[in-house]
């Protein structure tokens, strides 16, 4: 299996129509509450209007919401097809002569510097140390006009970037005229005021890159954003497609940002379920739970299945799908990712996966 053909958890698009509708998929890590009230309203009741019209090219609703939600300054935000769009077409923009990117991590951290043309090389975080950034690599590594993609928190193993760290590497940056492009696709998910978006106004050479479908569960919509200075900013709207966000998702996300109880719900439930969902995936034998902060669990075979395409041989019958991590740099087929769902559904995983080991 390729890195491209296995890059984003299970392809339940496979299977048989019938089939698909019935997988509960614990490997795609979506907000477990569903829609923003507020966004359903709006699509419900305009999504006609939306799907017979042109997008609004310059995506001024939904840019005027996120600013106000995310207190960042409109010129310093682009908005596009997903996170992805926006990594893609900044490496295009940018052309670093070296692109570092941390194991594990989100594989199209690679794939878009790879698509860019750009040198690229890996550094491992150390998964006995939390996943740690291993600072003094990354000094010898970076050279100047370099590009370093971080995962805040990182994907598969959802630890946050230290504030330490991450002052390190500025200073590092700046001193060196590399870029640091910080993903924050599931920062929402995580309390309190964590985010490194505001620090854009201080770095010149900081890039801070969300993906919105994560938190208000809407991959099928596709929208992303980035923040960085207004200099870079214009540059890379200047590059991206007309309308590359559709109408729907301008409108979902325009009033989902405002979905204040939408969003402290949301977080308050993701918190304490996955507080619960670690306890117990942690009392099942041969499974080893990895601390981490989001709506994700990374996990480790270590009884009598070693592999966990095994795991998934073993689960699919079930209708369960899981995120196999074995294609990740730096971790090996033992590894498996499960998102955090709702409680009937957790349980439904818990009880499959004590059937498994405890037939």
């Amino acid at each position: 299996m390729t890195l491209k053909s296995s890059r984003h958890g299970g392809d339940v698009f496979s299977l048989d129509p019938a089939e698909r509708n019935k997988i509960l998929d614990f490997s795609i890590n979506i907000n477990p509450l569903g829609l923003s009230p507020l966004g359903r309203k709006a699509l419900s009741r305009y999504w006609e209007i939306e799907t017979l019209r042109y997008p609004d090219v310059e995506d001024r609703d939904v840019i005027e919401s996120l600013s106000l939600a995310y207190g960042m300054d409109k010129d310093t935000m682009a908005l596009g097809n997903g996170a992805t769009e926006l990594m893609y077409t900044l490496l295009r923009m940018v052309q670093p002569k070296k692109v570092l990117v941390p194991a594990p991590a989100f594989s199209e951290y690679r794939l878009s510097a790879e698509a860019a043309g750009a040198e690229t090389e890996s550094f491992l975080l150390d998964k006995d140390r939390g996943f740690a950034l291993p600072m003094d690599e990354l000094e010898k590594k970076m050279a100047p006009g370099s590009l370093l993609y971080l995962g805040h928190p990182n994907n598969p193993d959802g630890c946050l970037l230290a504030k330490d760290d991450f002052q390190k590497v500025m200073a590092l940056a700046e001193e060196r005229e590399s870029y640091v492009v910080i993903d924050e696709s599931f920062i929402d998910f995580v309390e309190g005021n964590l985010s490194y978006r505001s620090f854009v106004k201080t770095y010149s050479h900081l890039v801070v890159i969300m993906s919105l479908t994560k938190f208000y569960a809407v991959p099928g919509l596709r929208i992303g954003c980035s923040f960085t200075c207004p200099r870079l900013t214009e540059k890379l709207k200047e590059r991206l497609i007309p309308w590359n966000v559709n109408g729907p998702a301008q409108l979902y996300m325009t009033y989902a940002a405002k979905d204040r109880e939408y969003i402290k719900q949301s977080r308050a439930f993701c918190a304490a379920e996955r507080t619960y969902f670690a306890e117990k995936l942690s009392e099942i034998k041969g499974l080893k739970v990895y601390p981490g902060c989001v709506n994700f669990i990374l996990l480790k075979l270590t009884g009598s299945i070693k592999d966990a395409a095994d795991l998934q041989k073993l689960l699919l019958p079930k209708d369960i799908f899981i995120r196999q991590c074995g294609n990740y740099e730096g971790l090996d087929d033992s590894f498996f990712r499960l998102a955090v769902r709702t409680r009937e559904e957790n349980d439904r995983l818990l009880n499959a996966l004590k059937e498994v080991y405890h037939p």
